[in-house]
């Protein structure tokens, strides 16, 4: 049966780092030059290049973003149509004419000079 090694045959413990590796060094180098220039760049980039802004923004998202494009789908059909009939009652005093009803609600096109 084989023991323990006695603490004096125990292998050293690997030495703490003591320089920097060239992932640090270029990471130090990257972070000063957009310190010094970041902003103008990406300005820069947005106004003349707006792919490659898009781009960089993507790319720097957290990959598990969940981003619900269609709020609607969140809702029931009943939501929905009280929805609807807010923005109903919110537009008809703009869509109205001087009948009472909008040309495009009455089935009316535009009405020609006689």
């Amino acid at each position: 049966m084989a023991s323990a090694p006695s603490p004096a045959r125990r292998p050293a413990a690997r030495p703490k780092r003591a320089k920097k590796t060239l992932g640090d060094d270029f990471l130090a180098a990257v972070r000063a030059d957009f310190r010094a220039h970041g902003a103008g760049v990406i300005a820069e980039v947005r106004a003349d290049k707006p792919d490659q802004y898009l781009k960089i923004v993507l790319s720097v998202l957290p990959k598990d973003v969940n981003v619900t494009i269609n709020h609607l789908d969140a809702l029931s059909d009943d939501e929905i149509r009280q929805r609807i009939r807010a923005l109903e009652a919110a537009v008809r005093p703009f869509l109205l004419g001087e009948d009472g009803v909008s040309g495009a609600a009455g089935g009316t096109g535009p009405q020609k000079a006689h």
